[in-house]
């Protein structure tokens, strides 16, 4: 019993210690050798409002229809995802530090599942550079930058050339990292976005109808 305590220091060493990007892939820049990025979620600055076609698969449960994501106040979103004849699967509202259901599609009403939906979506809308200062390494294969925010579990991907960001990683622990994605074509504002997380089963596509 006397080696229970130390069992558990070591097992909230090991979580906060790993990360579930790979550290062998990139290498460190020198601290005092660069400037910290300013970025913010393309949620953020300037948005209103836009519409997405959805498409969503949950442990190979396939959802597709219309997503509107609209900021309600600095600090909250709507977001609404339906299908083309009306049926809601969610109506949320997402605040910084909590979300309130409006309603829920059933079988995705699940406290453990959207526990971790509502983070996944807290680190799409709210992240941005005023979470630390961050260390600095440049992917191997890409020559991409990125940003590593360790007080908060956040590794990001900054485009050279725009400035903006281009991918995150976030969790809350090693096993429940949502991977999300931006593409854009010649507008500021992603074409696509791709959210994924193993842990339960997401994959997520946000692909740009109107703003």
């Amino acid at each position: 019993m006397r080696s229970l305590p130390y069992l558990s220091i070591f097992t909230i060493f090991l979580l906060t210690s790993c990360t579930p990007v790979k550290k062998s892939q990139l290498s460190a820049c020198p601290k005092g050798s660069y400037t910290a990025p300013l970025w913010s979620s393309p949620f953020l600055k300037g948005y209103e409002k836009a519409l997405f076609h959805t498409t969503m698969d949950v442990k190979g449960n396939y959802l597709s229809g219309i997503t509107i994501i609209k900021k309600t106040s600095d600090s909250s979103f709507h977001f609404t995802f339906a299908n083309e004849i009306g049926i809601t699967y969610f109506d949320l509202e997402i605040m910084k530090d909590n979300y309130h259901s409006v309603y829920i599609f059933e079988p995705m009403n699940k406290p453990a599942f959207l526990k971790i939906f509502f983070h996944d979506l807290k680190l799409l809308l709210f992240s941005d550079s005023g979470c630390g200062i961050p260390d600095k390494y440049i992917q191997k294969m890409s020559e991409k930058e990125v940003f590593s925010y360790p007080g908060v579990n956040l590794f990001v991907w900054i485009d050279r050339e725009s400035g903006k960001v281009s991918e995150l990683v976030g969790w809350t622990n090693m096993f429940d990292a949502a991977h999300i994605e931006f593409e854009r074509n010649q507008e500021a504002f992603p074409s696509l976005i791709k959210l994924s997380n193993s842990k339960i089963k997401l994959n997520l596509e946000l692909s740009l109808l109107g703003r």
